[in-house]
């Protein structure tokens, strides 16, 4: 389940990962727990060329953010939508909870040797629109946690992501095994995400079992 991440990553090292450039350095503020609801930062085509935005995750109901994420078996039929259309987000690590129980310690997943997390997200357009997170099966680190996880990208897929002439059934099949186990960093940290107007670098260390 994606129910909280985090992004921290520079200006410099989004834009060399995805090869874009901006001045809008409010874009790369970085945020250690970021809720549904909360602006993250996105990567879609304009006009045939990828750029960074902030779009709101989930969309907006009675009370809370609804429809944050879509497993990946139904990106298909959500894409036959109009206003709907792929999108990258840009993160640096997810948090994930014991059987998804936010009472439980959270883990923070990170990978080892990049700054930057690509994770597959759908845009929905419109007056106000939003991104929702692809899940997809937890691989057998993060499954001892939770059941399923963000489907993470790699440079390349990330950028074919984007690109409506790339057949789709194809790459969800291979963005299951983008990853080694040896890739990723799964980390034991404090309770204080579990509230989430706890933002500090702090949030992200990791503490003795």
């Amino acid at each position: 389940m994606a129910k909280r991440v985090a992004f921290f990553a520079s200006k410099e090292e989004v834009e060399e990962y995805y090869n874009i450039q901006t001045n809008k350095q409010a874009l790369f503020e970085p945020h250690y727990n970021l809720s549904p609801g909360h602006q993250l930062p996105v990567i879609i085509l304009n006009n045939g060329e990828p750029e960074i935005t902030r779009v709101r995750w989930g969309q907006m109901g009675a009370n809370r953010a609804e429809q944050t994420t879509t497993e990946k078996e139904k990106v298909l039929d959500e894409l036959k939508k109009n206003h709907v259309k792929r999108c990258i987000l840009s993160l640096s690590g997810f948090f994930v909870w014991k059987d998804d129980e936010e009472k439980n310690h959270p883990f923070f997943i990170r990978l080892l040797n990049n700054a930057v997390m690509s994770v597959a997200g759908l845009y929905y357009e419109g007056d106000e629109s939003f991104v929702s997170i692809i899940t997809t099966e937890a691989n057998t680190l993060v499954e001892p946690m939770s059941a399923t996880m963000p489907m993470m990208l790699d440079r390349p897929t990330a950028l074919q992501w984007l690109d409506p002439g790339i057949d789709l059934e194809d790459l969800l099949k291979e963005a299951g095994n983008l990853f080694m186990l040896t890739d990723l960093s799964v980390l034991r940290v404090s309770k204080k995400v579990n509230d989430p107007t706890n933002n500090s670098p702090e949030i992200i260390q990791p503490i003795p079992k």
